[in-house]
């Protein structure tokens, strides 16, 4: 089990960043119109397969696992045909809705031209729906590969895809609108290429048990015994959906509805993490032509203001998983009722966030304008950049509480705290970007994604009665002090420097990494030696007492502790 929840992860942080990093070439070969088009059309891409798949993969492997723990073969095929159905018939509704109502919701984006990026994009609602149905009944059988494959080859092959049509389309002169639908149908053979490998996979097994279930010189098919769940070795239990095999269609309808109802709770709470960046689509760039900018114009200052979000995705994400490392020793404690152990585990948690988010938004708010040179390949924007950059704080911080919270087993609470911020969001974006454009969209993103922290942060307090002591408080800051100094002294007098000698775009990478490198370095360090973590805390963790000893003979850690 911790093989395969160790295998998931590490497929799931590979595409995330994968995803996440693949937006910057795109702005650089296409420019910041089609970059802009890209970030106002994926996200409601993402909100709609969530509505369409986000639950299923948990609710199929529920299922799947209940019937093969009672050695039940025909329910197990029941669970697989009721949710290929019924994610095939999702998908193509969803298909359906992108594809006749890309005019529309190009109107309500505020831009004619994203018409064509809706209708590339809603292709993949013909694969990535099946493909889940599949993960999810691979997972239930304990066999994680298949669906850590397909996951890497759907990412590696949307990213390939996005950018082979980019650079054919900028080689042929296509206009912005056909480079955007270029780099948003490389969702459609990603999710091709996803369940090709794991529809074949499963095909291929079935043939081999095909063979191996049928006598010779008998055309019949018998079943055959299949191995226990989580063993990779013997295929009995991926028996075909023979017709003679097939429920009937009252139990698969039975089955159907069974689905729907264990993954709507998922689905409701997968909903607020596409749901800021839907809000961002239909707001700013029609909020911006309203305030007398031409489409085409309102488009590329969205995608201005969306130059600094991924950096800041991927900072939470990292946030995340530190966060989702950290849960199942709350979850123990919680379920052995030692309220102490909680206590300490929340704590910690939240320390970290504070700590890690105040360090990266102290960061990319100092190093914004060689961040920007270095990625972007010139200043536009550095302003925003900055104030989005911000966000970083908040957006870990509400990471990390919301994965405390799902630890103590509070699942809605983080996902209405998102829903919240989204409405805040809309409503702030009305406020601030008719009089200053795409900074008043940074600055209401700041607002609402703090009010979401606050709220998860203060639900985890409430839960377990974790506070932050004063010492460790100051400890952090002090830290964020020292980082900010070192970072603000680089950028007054190294920046000149290289920029004598180097072209900028190489003095700005050189100022950027080494700004990264060094100032993370010098805030571990002065976080440690401020008394920002314990001693105790560290050992408390995997392997903490080794890196407790190692930091003590470094001299990191505060004397007595």
């Amino acid at each position: 089990m911790l093989h395969g929840a160790a295998l998931m992860g590490a497929a799931m942080l590979i595409s995330k960043t994968l995803g996440t990093l693949q937006k910057i070439p795109l702005q650089n070969i296409a420019g910041d119109r089609v970059f802009g088009i890209y970030n106002a059309v994926y996200p409601l891409y993402q909100m709609l397969l969530v509505m369409v798949t986000a639950g299923f993969p948990v609710a199929v492997s529920l299922l799947v696992a209940e019937r093969q723990a009672g050695d039940d073969r025909s329910g197990v095929r029941l669970v697989l045909r009721a949710s290929v159905l019924l994610l095939s018939l999702s998908g193509a509704a969803g298909f359906a809705a992108m594809w006749l109502g890309a005019g529309h919701i190009a109107q309500w984006i505020g831009d004619p031209g994203t018409a064509s990026a809706v209708r590339s994009v809603s292709l993949a609602l013909w694969a990535a729906p099946v493909m889940a149905a599949l993960r999810g009944y691979y997972q239930g059988l304990g066999r994680m590969l298949p669906s850590a494959v397909s996951q890497l080859s759907e990412q590696t092959v949307r990213v390939a895809a996005m950018l082979s049509l980019l650079a054919i389309g900028w080689h042929w002169g296509w206009s912005d609108e056909s480079l955007a639908a270029g780099a948003t149908a490389g969702s459609a053979f990603g999710a091709a290429a996803g369940l090709t490998y794991i529809a074949g996979y499963w095909l291929r097994e079935r043939g081999i048990l095909r063979r191996e279930s049928a006598p010779a010189g008998d055309g019949h098919r018998q079943d055959v015994p299949g191995p226990r769940a989580g063993s990779e070795k013997g295929h009995g239990q991926m028996t075909a959906l023979s017709p003679s095999l097939s429920p009937k269609g009252g139990g698969v309808l039975m089955m159907m509805r069974r689905l729907a109802g264990l993954a709507l709770p998922v689905t409701l709470g997968a909903l607020a993490v596409p749901a800021l960046g839907v809000v961002d689509a239909f707001t700013v760039p029609r909020l911006l032509g309203a305030a007398g900018m031409e489409p085409a114009s309102a488009m590329a200052g969205f995608g201005l203001y969306s130059r600094g979000q991924p950096l800041v995705q991927l900072v939470v994400m990292v946030a995340g998983a530190i966060g989702g490392a950290l849960v199942p020793a709350l979850a123990t404690a919680r379920l052995q009722g030692d309220l102490t152990g909680v206590k300490r585990q929340a704590a910690l948690m939240l320390r970290a966030a504070w700590a890690i988010g105040g360090a990266a938004a102290v960061g990319l708010v100092l190093l914004a304008e060689p961040i920007n040179v270095m990625l972007y390949a010139n200043a536009a924007g550095t302003r925003t950049f900055a104030l989005v950059g911000c966000t970083a704080l908040a957006g870990t911080v509400a990471a990390v509480a919301a994965a405390a919270l799902q630890g103590l087993g509070s699942v809605r609470a983080p996902a209405l705290f998102m829903l919240a911020a989204a409405v805040l969001k809309a409503a702030l974006n009305a406020l601030l970007v008719p009089p200053l454009g795409i900074a008043g969209a940074a600055w209401a993103g700041i607002a609402a994604l703090m009010a979401a922290a606050l709220l998860s942060a203060g639900a985890v307090r409430r839960a377990t009665g974790a506070g932050m002591p004063v010492r460790r408080a100051a400890g952090i800051v002090l830290a964020l002090a020292a980082l900010a100094a070192a970072l603000a002294l680089a950028g007054r007098w190294g920046a000149p420097s290289l920029g004598l000698a180097l072209p900028p775009r190489a003095a700005a990478t050189v100022l950027a990494l080494g700004g990264t490198a060094a100032g993370g370095g010098l805030f571990a360090a002065a976080a440690l030696r401020f008394g920002a973590i314990s001693a105790p805390e560290l050992r408390a963790l995997p392997g903490g007492a080794a890196i407790a000893a190692r930091l003590r003979r470094w001299r990191l850690l505060p004397p007595g502790e």
